[in-house]
């Protein structure tokens, strides 16, 4: 972007130099007016001499303070605007001659004008080429293509992240993959929390920058011979993976609903298509799902057990990264979390166009539905991509009990929200 202000800036002074060495003609017109008549004699009129001319203290007067003289390049100036007439010679040849010599420098000024723009147009095309090769690659690993991911699908799409400098790719990758791919530096940014805090708590140098929900924005979801959270005691209950949201959201769950969750049998099943047919089939007696999956289920008949963010709020999904990054790159991951901040407003203020992005990036073709995924996501955002500090700590110290580490872990050592753009 500077770099296209700075070409900006050249041509705008090529241009200025050009027309002060080359001045309109009505600029020349202006200073002639005062010394000579401007006036083409009647073929049929005796030509007028050399010191005739001279005679026009009327014209001379009137010329003065209407036409201000304009500021001469330094070395100009002691040219003189028109030469002495050679003996014998009329002001009409003369005029003539003037209009000549104006014709030419109009003509050369208009020349030069358009090298100069000719030469600016390349300056910015191959500016423009310039930023793409010298964008920074970014990767991110995403664990499924459902709305969660939202802000990244409306950042690449409108190009917010082109706009900062920042070819990004998104990886698929299973959620319990997530953090240990940002670890062997595969990618350099992850989007699940949970598993990112887990991580932390553990020992490895992860960092929150960023929150894209404060619930889990999961359905409880049984087969229809379950009436309710009590009827899963002794049961097959399907998560994504251990530790992770699925893990802790499915224990808050059953905690909050008076039951141990030793009661049941919690079964590993990594993908979402695969979780909602096995509820089906009845291998499994419930699991948690997210949209689009959730409302699949509904229209398969499968019977909703209870909205995830009604049990407890948890921050889910956002963007999590390694200490190195931000020590290394911190101006990266604060144009990465600004482009993501400008989708998430994009997204709020344009119902219509961010529905139509969800439908290319979930991959379906019902606009009804992914309208209905739209709103049920809205219900569970961040105002700003933060979460306030006592929600923060119930993060860590849920995931520490779930963990059974007793070391105290502080808040800042797991999320640092001061890399996100200022609140509004």
């Amino acid at each position: 972007m500077m770099l296209l202000a700075l070409i900006r800036q050249i041509i705008l002074v090529l241009e200025r130099c050009v027309e002060r060495i080359f001045p309109l003609p009505s600029r020349e017109m202006a200073r002639v007016r005062g010394r000579y008549k401007p006036w083409s004699p009647s073929p049929h009129s005796s030509p007028v001499s050399r010191g005739e001319g001279q005679d026009f203290p009327s014209l001379e007067k009137r010329g003065q303070g209407r036409f201000p003289e304009s500021p001469r390049v330094p070395h100009l100036r002691k040219i003189p605007l028109i030469p002495p007439l050679p003996k014998g010679e009329t002001l009409a040849c003369t005029t003539s001659l003037i209009t000549t010599q104006f014709l030419k420098r109009e003509l050369f000024r208009h020349e030069l004008l358009a090298q100069v723009k000719i030469l600016g147009l390349t300056l910015l095309l191959g500016s423009l080429s310039f930023d793409h090769a010298i964008a920074e690659n970014v990767k991110i690993g995403i664990p499924s293509l459902t709305v969660t991911m939202m802000p990244i699908a409306v950042a690449k799409e409108q190009g917010f992240f082109q706009k900062e400098g920042l070819n990004v790719e998104t990886v698929l990758m299973p959620a319990s993959l997530n953090i240990k791919v940002l670890l062997s530096g595969d990618i350099q940014y992850a989007t699940t929390i949970t598993a990112g805090v887990v991580a932390n708590v553990r020992g490895v140098n992860t960092r929150v920058v960023m929150c894209f929900v404060d619930r889990p924005l999961l359905d409880l979801v049984g087969n229809p011979e379950i009436g309710s959270i009590a009827d899963l005691k002794g049961r097959l209950v399907a998560i994504s993976s251990r530790g992770g949201l699925h893990d802790v959201t499915m224990r808050r769950i059953f905690v909050q609903s008076g039951m141990d969750p030793a009661q049941a049998t919690f079964i590993t099943v990594g993908e979402q298509g695969a979780m909602l047919n096995g509820i089906k089939s009845g291998r499994v007696a419930a699991g948690l799902l997210n949209p689009p999956h959730n409302f699949v289920a509904y229209q398969q008949g499968l019977k909703n057990l209870g909205f995830a963010g009604d049990f407890f709020r948890a921050p889910s999904t956002g963007i999590v990264t390694m200490q190195e990054t931000l020590e290394r790159s911190p101006e990266q991951v604060r144009r990465l979390t600004r482009a993501l901040a400008r989708a998430r407003i994009f997204a709020r203020e344009n119902k219509p166009a961010t529905v139509a992005i969800l439908k290319r990036f979930v991959r379906l073709q019902d606009e009804d539905l992914v309208s209905k995924i739209y709103d049920y996501h809205r219900k569970a955002e961040t105002p700003d991509g933060r979460v306030d500090m006592a929600l923060a700590s119930e993060t860590v110290r849920d995931v520490r009990q779930a963990e059974g580490i007793t070391k105290e872990i502080p808040v800042n050592q797991v999320f640092d929200f001061s890399y996100l753009p200022p609140q509004r």
